[in-house]
């Protein structure tokens, strides 16, 4: 054909652009099911920390706090 004209085979297979009105709607709730775990994730693990503090915690000046490597000295007191 002439020139700047498109070949036959592509004149066939092009279809003009049309608006196709199409309403997706949002879905926008269905995030909640994982809020929800990684909050009851975070809970449990505050939870467990606080659990281990408080068992396994003793203060600096506790007469039974011995430094690492000392040995344990019978009736130890505080200074």
């Amino acid at each position: 054909g002439p020139l700047g004209m498109l070949p036959g085979s592509c004149a066939l297979s092009f279809q003009p652009m049309t608006h196709v009105p199409r309403y997706v709607p949002a879905k926008t709730n269905q995030g909640w099911s994982v809020v929800g775990l990684v909050v009851l994730l975070a809970a449990a693990g505050i939870f467990a920390t606080v659990v281990i503090h408080k068992r396994t915690y003793k203060h600096p000046t506790d007469p039974t706090m011995r430094a690492a490597g000392s040995k344990a000295v019978a009736g130890a007191t505080g200074h």
